[in-house]
């Protein structure tokens, strides 16, 4: 075999490999994602105070006018309407509330995403850009790349990677997340407070879960919550607006 046959063969086979890998990573993000559940569900219809769309985005637009927005990232692999429950709680207080859908049902694959939807919406003066999970995560990224964008952060059983160290940053920053015996529930939370704000308000609740900031069903590896869906659902939306509305 000479050299530019060898090259060429070579070449083929690398074109083969990662086509292949692709498209196990596209089967493996769509059978491996988390539905959203019938709460949810219905949680996606209009109602008197708020107007539900999806289209490239899942927008909640209140009824009233308002000058405040809330950008979400889902959690990964989790299919981002399972969120519709503790937003339109939100949205029902005068907020915009925008889920962005990511490739493959990945944040962190699309961390920019909010500029399109800061752009689209020129009237909103005051932005929250808040994630769970993995979209947590992705939102602290985007953060720490457009210091300037985002007016607070929030974080839901989340917390930046070490890659996006906001701990010299002045935002207003709130971390929302499940405990058991006072202890959270997600593997290295503590380890990782230092890579947020000083003054970051931390804020624990007692017998929540992970997989109950939405509404997708179980998680695996995650703990039995002690407090029902609608409980934690209704919590996190108070702690929200109180930290959206002081």
């Amino acid at each position: 075999m000479n050299i530019r046959k060898f090259f060429q063969y070579s070449l083929i086979g690398f074109i083969v490999i990662i086509v292949i890998g692709v498209l196990g990573i596209i089967v493996w993000s769509k059978t491996g994602t988390y539905p959203a559940k019938l709460v949810a569900v219905s949680a996606l219809e209009s109602t008197d105070r708020v107007t539900v769309t999806q289209d490239n985005w899942i927008v909640f637009e209140p009824n009233n006018e308002t000058e405040i927005g809330l950008i979400f990232y889902p959690g990964g692999l989790v299919e981002p309407t399972a969120y519709a429950p503790i937003l339109h709680q939100i949205s029902e207080n005068d907020v915009l509330v925008i889920i962005i859908p990511m490739p493959l049902n990945l944040a962190i694959l699309n961390t920019g995403a909010a500029n399109a939807v800061i752009d689209a919406y020129p009237n909103i003066t005051t932005w929250i850009l808040a994630g769970h999970s993995l979209g947590g995560a992705s939102a602290a990224i985007f953060v720490e790349n457009n210091p300037n964008k985002i007016d607070a952060l929030a974080l839901w059983d989340s917390y930046p990677p070490n890659s996006a160290d906001l701990s010299d940053n002045t935002l207003p920053v709130i971390s929302i997340f499940g405990t058991t015996n006072n202890i959270p529930n997600t593997e290295n939370f503590d380890d990782k407070k230092h890579l947020l704000p000083a003054d970051t308000r931390f804020i624990g609740i007692e017998g929540a879960n992970h997989a109950q900031f939405g509404d997708y069903g179980p998680q695996k590896g995650d703990v039995i919550a002690s407090m029902s869906l609608a409980e934690q659902h209704e919590l996190v939306a108070e702690i929200m607006l109180d930290f959206i509305n002081p």
